[in-house]
């Protein structure tokens, strides 16, 4: 009798052992995979953040370079695993303001998200009857560039548009040069906010630019504003010693932008002095009278209006 009560006994400590066990292990399972979760929750938000810093960078460098007094104002970041998205906003400074231009996306990380975009819409002059130029989102035209070295069968001319409108309101204009100019041969009074035009394009590029010129429509045959790539400055030009540190911030940007023609404009241009650097145009911000004296310039070979807003 005493026998079977022992036995009895030590097979309920047995089973309590065993059911403490599984619980010890249930608990210590739960707290590695709360660690694990935790670690891996820490790391692929550093990871993130990383790269959506570095994406930042990248695309704020193209936007600034290939959109003139242009810059990312705001991101909002969706992450996921080792990456995410950003839907950000484009702003132009524009003398007395920012405006946003438009809204857009990019991906980023090790595991990118992937982008799905729908648009509709199209270019102005698809017939051939007008310039074939293109819309922003707030409604503005994108700016159209002339390359001096380009025998083009047509010029845009928007000054006798820009007199024709109503109201004190600040024009930006492109203005491309019949020739290029360095930066000490600058023949007219600039704005206090300019933005210029710098050659950055190799003979290949170049070459390009003359084919398309010869053999199509005029109304397609231009550079896109985001093709022209430049840099600015907001205080009046008096010397090429006003342009030092922008130039030098132009290159840092041209090595930083996502963009491989970028990369490719920086190999050119890295070992190009500022007294050497070829001014193809410039991009002026004022009202009717402020340009008057600028458009009539004989030295501009083109004007193509961008953006207008009221001046206040």
């Amino acid at each position: 009798m005493n026998d079977f009560s022992d036995d009895l006994f030590d097979e309920k400590k047995i089973k309590k052992a065993v059911r403490r066990g599984k619980m010890k292990t249930i608990i210590i399972t739960i707290f590695v995979s709360l660690v694990v979760f935790v670690i891996l929750n820490i790391a692929n938000l550093a990871i993130s953040s990383h790269f959506s810093q570095k994406a930042f960078k990248q695309w704020d460098a193209y936007v600034r370079l290939s959109t003139p007094n242009g810059y990312i104002s705001e991101t909002v970041d969706s992450r996921g695993l080792l990456g995410g998205k950003s839907n950000y906003e484009i702003s132009k400074d524009f003398k007395i303001k920012s405006v946003v231009i438009e809204q857009k996306q990019y991906s980023f990380g090790l595991i990118p998200s992937v982008l799905i975009s729908r648009s509709s819409g199209g270019n102005v002059g698809i017939t051939g009857e007008d310039w074939q130029f293109s819309y922003k989102e707030n409604g503005w035209r994108e700016m159209l560039f002339f390359h001096p070295n380009v025998p083009y069968k047509q010029y845009k001319d928007d000054e006798q548009l820009i007199n024709s409108m109503q109201g004190d309101k600040i024009y930006e204009v492109a203005l491309s040069f019949g020739q290029p100019f360095k930066p000490n041969e600058l023949f007219m009074q600039l704005p206090e906010m300019t933005w210029f035009w710098i050659d950055t394009y190799s003979s290949e590029q170049l070459n390009e630019f003359q084919q398309e010129a010869k053999e199509n429509d005029w109304s397609s045959t231009f550079i896109s504003e985001k093709d022209a790539l430049g840099f600015s400055i907001n205080m009046p030009y008096i010397s090429i010693h006003d342009l030092d540190g922008e130039y030098e911030q132009f290159l840092d940007l041209l090595q930083m932008s996502i963009s491989p023609d970028h990369q490719n404009a920086f190999n050119k241009m890295k070992d190009i002095k500022l007294e050497d650097v070829e001014i193809l145009g410039v991009v002026v911000y004022g009202t009717k009278d402020e340009l008057k004296e600028i458009l009539e310039n004989p030295n501009i070979k083109a004007t193509s209006l961008g953006g207008v807003i009221e001046n206040y």
